[in-house]
Order: C-alpha cells, then sequence, then structure tokens
C-alpha cells in the first residue's frame, strides 16, 4: 500500500474517510480441481483504495488474489470466501458506511481492514456487531483497545518505533522528524518523544514537508542542524525522489530509517546512493528477500503471480503487501475447525487459537495473547525485522528483534 504524502504512521492521526463499492475476486485463473464450490462465506475487507495520499489499489488487489489463492485450493472445507470489498475513499463518513455494510450484508469477519481516516466510529460499529477484524492495519489508538480486534503485525506507528531502534543501535542519537506539512502529522513529536528518551536519544528537528515544495535541499539542510545523525522518515514514495535528489546533491551523511510499507523494490531502484545508505524495517520481510531464508515467501509469490497482475510483480510489492495474504491464512487456520462458521464462532475462534502457523513469515500467532506496549494497550506481535537495499533487492536479516527491547 503506497500512502504517498501520508504514511501508514501518519495517516494514524488523519482524520478524513470513504466511497463504498463492493468487488469478487475475478483474477481470471483457471480454477483448481479441489477449487471451493460449496456455501459462500462472507467476508470483508475496508480500505481506502483509490483515494488522494492514502490509496491502497495494490493492497486491495493483494486480498482480492490471496481469496481467489484461497478458494482454488479448497476454501474452508469446501466453502469459498465471498470478498466484500468496500473502498472508503479516504473520507471519513464512506468509511462509516463501510463498516455499516459489511453488518447489513452479514460478513463473518473483516480480513486486512485499513481504516485510517474514522477508526473509533469505524470500530465501534464492528464491536457492536459482533464482528472481528482480523489482520487490521492499527493506525489510531483505537485499533490498540478494540477487543475484536486479532492482528499479528505490529502496525504502522509501531513502525515508527521501529525506526527510533534501528538508528540508536547505530550509535545515532540525535535524531531529526522528517514528516508532512499538515496540522495532525504535528502531533508525531510528541508522540515519539517517549521512546526515543527512554533509548538515550532525542529529536533534535522537526522537519515539515510541504506539499508542493520545489527546493527539497531546504528539508535536508533543516534536518542537519542541531548535530543530528539520523533521520526518523515519516514520508512515503511520493517525496522519496526529491528527497534522494537533494540528499546527493548536498552531500548530506544524515541516516536515514524508513518503514518498507511506503516502498517497492521498483522505488527504491530509482533513489540512488540515498537508498543504499538508508535502514529499513517492517514487522515481515521484503517481498524480495530470499526464499532460502523465508521458504513461506515461494507460496506468497506464487499467489500473486497467478492473480496476473503487474502491481502484484514481486519488484512492486511493497512492505505490507504480506499482510492480506497472511490473514486469510490465519482466517482458514481457525474456520476450517468451526462446526459452523459465522460472527460469533469466528470471534471465540481467534480467542481460543494458539500457536497459528504463519509461514514463518512472521512469528506463529496466539491471537488473544496481547500484552501492553508503552501508551498501546493490545499489541500481540512487538517482533520487527531489519532490512537493508543493495542497489537491486532489499535484503531482510532473517533474525527479528524485539520492540519491546530497549535497543534493537
Amino acid at each position: 500500500m503506497n500512502l504517498k504524502r501520508m504514511t501508514p504512521a501518519i495517516a494514524a492521526l488523519a482524520a478524513v474517510g470513504l466511497l463504498v463499492s463492493s468487488c469478487s475476486s475475478d483474477s481470471g485463473s483457471d480454477p483448481s480441481e479441489n477449487a471451493a464450490t460449496g456455501d459462500p462465506i462472507k467476508v470483508g475487507q475496508i480500505a481506502p483504495i483509490e483515494a488522494p495520499g492514502l490509496g491502497s489499489a495494490a493492497y486491495a488487489a493483494g486480498m482480492v488474489a490471496s481469496v481467489d489463492a484461497f478458494n482454488d485450493r479448497g476454501g474452508v472445507n469446501g466453502r469459498p470466501l465471498e470478498l466484500i470489498q468496500c473502498d472508503s475513499m479516504g473520507d471519513p463518513n464512506k468509511e462509516v458506511d463501510c463498516a455499516n455494510k459489511m453488518v447489513s450484508e452479514g460478513a463473518v469477519a473483516t480480513l486486512a481492514d485499513f481504516t485510517p481516516v474514522s477508526s473509533e466510529a469505524s470500530s465501534k460499529i464492528l464491536l457492536d456487531a459482533g464482528i472481528a477484524r482480523i489482520g487490521l492495519n492499527p493506525v489510531n489508538m483505537a485499533d490498540f483497545t478494540a477487543t475484536n480486534v486479532y492482528t499479528p503485525f505490529s502496525g504502522s506507528l509501531l513502525n515508527l518505533y521501529g525506526m527510533i531502534d534501528m538508528l540508536v543501535a547505530q550509535g545515532k542519537t540525535k535524531l531529526s522528524l522528517m514528516r508532512p506539512d499538515l496540522p495532525v502529522t504535528a502531533q508525531l513529536v510528541g508522540l515519539l518523544t517517549p521512546a526515543v528518551q527512554a533509548k538515550g536519544a532525542e529529536i533534535v528537528n522537526d522537519v515539515a514537508v510541504g506539499t508542493g515544495a520545489t527546493d527539497y535541499t531546504q528539508f535536508i539542510a533543516a534536518a542537519e542542524r542541531n548535530g543530528a545523525q539520523g533521520v526518523i522518515m515519516a514520508l512515503g514514495a511520493a517525496d522519496a525522489n526529491p528527497i534522494a535528489q537533494s540528499f546527493e546533491q548536498l552531500g548530506s551523511k544524515l541516516t536515514f530509517a524508513l518503514g518498507s510499507a511506503g516502498f517497492s523494490q521498483a522505488d527504491l531502484q530509482d533513489l540512488g546512493t540515498f537508498a543504499t545508505s538508508s535502514t529499513y524495517t517492517g514487522p515481515t520481510p521484503a517481498a524480495s528477500s530470499s526464499t532460502d531464508d523465508f521458504p513461506g515467501l515461494k507460496d506468497f509469490l506464487a499467489d500473486m503471480e497467478k492473480s496476473g497482475k503487474d502491481e502484484l510483480g514481486r519488484e512492486n510489492l511493497n512492505g505490507d503487501a504480506m499482510n492480506p495474504w497472511l490473514t486469510v491464512r490465519a482466517f482458514g487456520e481457525v474456520a476450517k475447525d468451526l462446526k459452523d462458521v459465522n460472527k460469533n464462532t469466528v470471534m471465540q475462534g481467534f480467542e481460543n487459537a494458539k500457536a497459528l502457523d504463519m509461514a514463518g513469515l512472521v512469528p506463529a500467532w496466539t491471537p488473544s495473547a496481547v500484552e501492553p506496549f508503552v501508551i498501546f494497550q493490545r499489541v500481540s506481535n512487538s517482533m520487527m525485522y531489519r532490512m537493508t537495499f543493495d542497489g537491486d533487492v532489499v535484503i531482510t536479516d532473517p533474525v527479528q528483534y524485539d520492540l519491546r527491547n530497549p535497543t534493537a
């Protein structure tokens, strides 16, 4: 999901919302001999598929491809998943409409939702209806308190904490925050300061990057002030090219930490020494990672390739592209053992599930095993990956680090 000017971390603080539409799986692939043909099980996804600054069309396409592939393998004991996919278009009212759509159309759960603009209202509608939200990308404090949220991903806000860890682990203790120049993102410094201070570091510059800027050297220069050594970059791919050009033009020595969610392999290949000198972090391995280190990647990549969509080609998949696929996998693991699949049994099934197999891409997952982490009340996976870019592919260190530890 390429959030362009508003990264997932920034979207967590936003308050905007969505257009309602639904679509079903339509990859056009030939069904396998084992394809599911029974009574469909309705599941939903809410996401800003077509939305300025928040558009997540590839993320939504990945969900369709994941459902198609799951159904081709037999679905849930022969029953296919029927995907109700609702495009919120970044409009808060439409995001609420999408939540109501899930209730009215009988979704037994939502899978890999992304609801950045009306999180509290959307969450309340689904919670009151008793609908579990599996694999939600948590981007708002409400997402970390709702008891119907089960997600194996540490999420976009916590990804910023991972960037801090990456920089401090390299001895960078004077940090700049580089963010979009929006009123809502001004809150980020206050949100991150406790975590930075707890690691013996400090944010010495808050650099707001204005929309439509023509001279990006000013932002690099601002980030270098006050002895700064590293940058927490809360900007996405849309700003990366001018940032990279200015970085090289000034010969900057700053170390940038980026979240993998905002960048694909193809994005980074255009960014020169900026990309190769930066460090990356995320809750899932990069799509270009070694299949020897991550054998589960083979199945994921095969399912994406089967869709025939260019945006799901390996080089175009960004850091959160695996989330829908892993979410569908987790749903299938729980639902196959349910005598009757409905919203109540799905909720209870995730409460009772233990050590779900996540293909080795994230740790085995016990959905109900949630613990507080700093200001976040319900976190079930605080493990993150370190990544580097060699000029061609993103390389993921297979040894994860835990955000709960003092340093990465």
